[in-house]
């Protein structure tokens, strides 16, 4: 979102709970990277990797400040974050500093923490408490509300991404197929479902669309065959579709692979060389003169 200041400070934990990773955000252009960390770091149900886990255990009782200054000091992160650089071809010797009227944007985090509904902002001096979760209560219907306020106290200001981290589709995908293709050899191997008579196979029985686990076992006991075999049919309904799936979402990341090369590689040297040719065979003013030409007839036909 774009990021401005807040007429009135929020109040925020000064003492917060020992296992909730908050860190001020002390390096520039790092808030993205830093919303995700604040989401990993609080999540040890999520395996990060050796590296983040040993960073969690041993920045656990350090100051905010001091955690944001270790962020810089893991390689990995760093290397992770400076690749998806834009390549600048034209550093400029002085940084110019933002004024009031560019655009800044900021990425913070929302998450559940024992019963908490947590905003993490690095710019902030600590985490802030949006409301507390009753119990079996869907968090994210917890947080919408405070995200809809966010979001409509910048009247006409449409710029703002909603991003959530979630599980590989991938990996959901072939834990499923697993399932399936256990329930497809268990429901095949059924007597009731293997010896059904042509006319208990047409019988009239209520569709069995059943994905729980819990589900699946009040099915098997109940043992009945029309069921049994509506169940059979549409596990391996779900395989096919799981195959189909897998095959989107590989093409789906590969595409997304190659968009990432396309957007990290620097296209300057070959936009100079080209040039250079273009100019050498006497190509380059022509192309320039044609250019400038289209130019001023599509300013003509706008006026017009």
């Amino acid at each position: 979102f774009k990021w401005q200041k807040e007429k009135t400070e929020r109040p925020h934990e000064t003492n917060p709970d020992e296992d909730l990773f908050f860190a001020a955000q002390v390096i520039n252009n790092a808030c993205a990277t830093q919303a995700l960390l604040s989401i990993l770091l609080n999540h040890p149900e999520i395996d990060v990797g050796e590296e983040l886990d040993t960073f969690r255990t041993f920045t656990k009782s350090f100051p905010p400040e001091l955690k944001g200054e270790a962020i810089g000091s893991l390689d990995k992160v760093r290397n992770a974050h400076n690749s998806f650089a834009r390549p600048e071809p034209f550093v400029p010797e002085e940084q110019r500093q933002a004024t009031k009227d560019d655009d800044v944007f900021h990425f913070i985090a929302y998450i559940p923490h024992k019963g908490k509904i947590y905003e993490l902002d690095g710019l902030k001096p600590g985490p802030i408490v949006l409301g507390t979760l009753n119990e079996n209560e869907d968090w994210l219907n917890a947080v919408q509300p405070h995200i809809e306020s966010r979001i409509q106290s910048y009247g006409s200001e449409i710029r703002f991404n909603l991003m959530a981290i979630i599980k590989d589709q991938r990996v959901v995908v072939k834990e499923n197929k697993i399932k399936h293709t256990e329930r497809v050899e268990e429901l095949s191997q059924l007597s009731k479902v293997n010896d059904l008579k042509e006319e208990e196979n047409a019988m009239e029985c209520t569709p069995v669309h059943i994905d729980d686990d819990d589900g699946y076992q009040a099915l098997l006991k109940e043992s009945n065959p029309s069921r049994l075999r509506k169940q059979l049919e549409y596990e391996n309904k779900c395989l096919v579709d799981s195959d189909v799936t897998m095959r989107q979402l590989e093409q789906k990341f590969h595409m997304w692979k190659n968009e990432n090369i396309r957007r990290k590689h620097n296209y300057i040297p070959f936009v100079v060389s080209m040039l250079k040719i273009l100019a050498k065979e006497k190509k380059l003013k022509p192309m320039m003169e044609k250019a400038f030409e289209k130019k001023q007839e599509r300013e003509k036909l706008a006026k017009n």
